[in-house]
């Protein structure tokens, strides 16, 4: 590819910066600045989860969010950058600085699982939201203990997706996934998830799943944590597995993106340490025999395009 564009879905930096009081621009995690602006364009999506944060225990979650919020602002403000919250943006800051940075939350606890905090949110700069983590909430059940939508879980996702927030299946348990298509009225997102029949992890797409997402107008990103790669160990190989498992399914190239889940996982496949690994990855990828056009779809264009829908 004569351009190297990532548009990367879900990485967790943010969280990790705040505990660590560590610096967006460089720094020995898997997400910073200086690998970004390596590429000719790099769009990610910084995720909020304050469920697993350190302290969450002894601060209410919503505290937690603030402090974060606010580290990260003081970060993104000292590079020069602002938050996207649409494609126009988006592509402002790309031109400007190429890199394009998108806020995430990841799991509804941090503003009570309320609708009416939604618009907050919105005007926070959040552009996409989890309703779970790994654990059931006044929203939903998640992948690790089942339950469909609730009432509010339904309204939470009406409401955010006419507010134009992204819905982000991801974590999501398999009822609730099929709630959630029910009342969807945009496409929706899973982030950073794999495919079950290839890892049988509750946290992948199933067959019917992922084919549901591609007819809604969705995406999935691919997810470079070990454990929902394989049972064993994992490497590139095991990424391309999960990847021409989607293409087979869907039939088209148009429907899988990337959602590393840096920074949020301590085991990556071999061969993946970060942002620097993405062009590696793309290598493999081309030696597998997809076209740079695949790639540049794969790599950029499927999460620009259901980012552009959206939030408009």
């Amino acid at each position: 590819m004569k351009e190297f564009l990532v548009f990367d879905g879900h990485c967790d930096t943010p969280m990790t910066l705040w505990e660590q009081r560590g610096e967006l621009a460089e720094n020995t995690g898997g997400t910073d600045l200086r690998r970004g602006r390596a590429f000719s364009g790099w769009a990610q999506f910084f995720a909020f989860c304050t469920c697993y944060a350190a302290g969450a225990d002894r601060l209410p979650e919503e505290q937690i969010l603030q402090d974060c919020y606010g580290y990260f602002m003081e970060q993104l403000e000292r590079s020069g950058l602002p938050v996207c919250t649409n494609s126009a943006q988006l592509q402002q800051s790309l031109a400007r600085h190429r890199v394009a940075c998108m806020l995430s939350l990841e799991g509804a606890e941090a503003i009570g699982c309320d609708p009416g905090r939604l618009e907050l949110l919105g005007q926070m700069g959040f552009s996409s939201v989890m309703p779970t983590w790994n654990r059931e909430n006044a929203l939903a059940g998640s992948h690790a203990t089942g339950q469909g939508l609730t009432a509010r879980g339904r309204e939470f996702v009406r409401k955010a997706q006419k507010l134009g927030i992204m819905v982000d299946v991801s974590h999501l348990s398999d009822q609730g996934f099929w709630d959630l298509c029910r009342v969807a009225e945009r496409p929706v997102i899973a982030s950073h998830s794999n495919s079950r029949a290839v890892c049988a992890h509750s946290r992948n797409l199933t067959d019917d799943m992922f084919r549901a997402l591609c007819e809604m107008g969705g995406v999935v990103g691919l997810n470079f944590y070990a454990p929902f790669l394989a049972e064993q160990s994992a490497d590139f190989e095991s990424i391309w597995r999960h990847l021409d498992h989607f293409l087979q399914c869907d039939g088209s190239d148009r429907h899988v993106g990337l959602g590393g889940d840096l920074d949020g996982c301590d085991v990556m496949a071999r061969g993946m340490t970060g942002l620097e690994s993405y062009p590696s990855l793309a290598e493999y990828l081309s030696a597998k025999g997809l076209s740079d056009e695949s790639l540049r779809r794969i790599f950029w264009e499927n999460m620009m395009g259901v980012y552009e829908v959206c939030t408009k």
